[in-house]
């Protein structure tokens, strides 16, 4: 199925993209302003902003599904009038101009929709259904006419399935990527009260809905994407600190956070006792239907000193000549910023293999560094990983795996590092560090994107 998705940058978007891809489907993605090398999957892209208006264009008339996750993100900035403006236009205002620039597409069989939780507002002890009454704050007036406009501009016989999400948790992005490194400084604490229920839902939990709303010709209409067992924010923060080995603050008043957040503190004070009542009908399972089973194996990851970083590329080339690149150790010179001024100086064996010993010399920030990696667990084709023996960090692991999707590969790198100097170091330079990795994965991804140009 040809598949239309919006929001493919984001959290689900970009988990649903690889998915959905897997499944055999081929994507088109509307975005403002992403490239290629900005998704972790294979899709044609159509570059315009639906903020400002509607367009037509040909890949968009043989699309035979839409998926539709666009919207300004409501936790990140202040609720200045500008920031609500933009969170409500970019679903209203947005979704509008998304059924203008379908009007050709005459094949749509299914519209999936995002919506939130937040339609509900505050309701205390309740237990919220789909059929619980919406509120009248910013969030619930926000999601009631970004529902609506959907409904009112739906094709005639175009299935319909609009998802209210909670909080998503994964791994690595959303709320997680907040809350994670906070909670592993001993800073995470209740808030308010700490009586106030909260949902949430597993990303591979809300990727199996999107999958099962567009194949599954009974579901339509309105559903809960939450899972099946809410728990007060108590019990989440006590959950999250012993998963990841922390211990708690005292709660955090609720004046100081209405002083600090102002309206937005309806995102963490706000009750929500929702139930995926619809979705128990259909019988659908839920991967992880607990918090405590949803966050056990991403604190994993993340427990213990290291600093975890996590970033992923797909490369329109088959997964063996991927894997022949990185093989060959002149070609990390090629994907290093030139500002480094990475030069390697020795080489145990003349091509990357198991127990390799590579010398490299570099500059950070001006600085002459010597640097010496080890070469373990390599896996031809699927993954390797290289570790430091001697160089600027206390430690440096970085695992590289490699992932057949669709007509190429995902790419994924998943590194552990920690900065010298114990906790010295780290209050004084790990915000450095973390920006300089950034940048340097931000580099490779462009210089892997052109040593691998798509080919039609």
């Amino acid at each position: 199925m040809k598949i239309l998705l919006t929001g493919g940058t984001g959290l689900i978007g970009q988990e649903l993209g690889k998915e959905l891809v897997r499944l055999g489907h081929s994507i088109v993605v509307i975005t403002r302003s992403s490239t290629a090398q900005d998704f972790s999957f294979p899709c044609e892209l159509v570059t315009f902003n639906l903020n400002t208006g509607s367009l037509l264009h040909p890949l968009l008339e043989s699309v035979e599904a839409v998926v539709h996750l666009a919207g300004e993100n409501v936790g990140t900035g202040r609720w200045s009038a500008a920031k609500k403006k933009a969170i409500y236009d970019s679903r209203i205002e947005g979704t509008k101009n998304l059924f203008a620039s379908l009007q050709n597409s005459r094949n749509i069989r299914v519209f999936v929709s995002a919506s939130a939780t937040g339609f509900y507002g505050d309701q205390a002890e309740n237990e919220i259904t789909e059929s619980s009454p919406a509120a009248a704050d910013f969030l619930a007036k926000v999601t009631q006419d970004w529902e609506k406009v959907t409904t009112d501009n739906l094709q005639k016989n175009t299935r319909h399935v609009s998802l209210r999400i909670a909080m998503v948790i994964a791994p690595f992005g959303g709320a997680m990527n907040e809350l994670i490194p906070l909670f592993k400084k001993g800073l995470g604490a209740p808030l308010g009260n700490g009586e106030q229920y909260m949902s949430w839902i597993h990303i591979d939990d809300v990727v199996a809905l999107f999958c099962r709303a567009i194949s599954d010709k009974k579901m339509e209409g309105t559903y809960n994407a939450v899972a099946p067992f809410p728990l007060r924010n108590s019990e989440f923060s006590k959950t999250l600190a012993e998963a990841l080995g922390t211990h708690l603050l005292p709660s955090v008043p609720a004046f100081v956070l209405k002083t600090a957040l102002s309206e937005k503190v309806a995102l963490v004070l706000n009750s929500q006792k929702v139930i995926p009542a619809k979705l128990t009908e259909l019988g659908l399972h839920f991967k992880f239907p607990t918090f405590a089973e949803a966050i056990k194996p991403i604190a994993e990851i993340h427990k213990g000193k290291d600093t975890v970083f996590y970033v992923e590329q797909f490369v329109p080339q088959q997964k063996a000549k991927v894997f022949a690149f990185f093989s060959a150790a002149e070609n990390l010179e090629k994907i290093t910023p030139p500002l480094l001024n990475f030069k390697i100086t020795h080489k145990s064996t003349a091509d990357i293999q198991e127990g390799a010993l590579i010398d490299y010399r570099l500059k950070i920030h001006g600085v002459p560094v010597t640097w010496r990696t080890q070469i373990l667990n390599w896996l031809p084709d699927e993954r390797f990983v290289d570790t430091q023996l001697k160089g600027p960090y206390s430690k440096w692991h970085h695992t590289h795996s490699f992932y057949t999707l669709g007509n190429g590969t995902l790419m994924t790198d998943l590194v552990r590092y920690r900065v010298p100097l114990g906790a010295l170091g780290k209050m004084s330079t790990s915000w450095l560090v973390k920006k300089d990795v950034s940048a340097i994965f931000e580099y490779r991804r462009s210089a892997v994107q052109g040593a691998f140009p798509e080919t039609k």
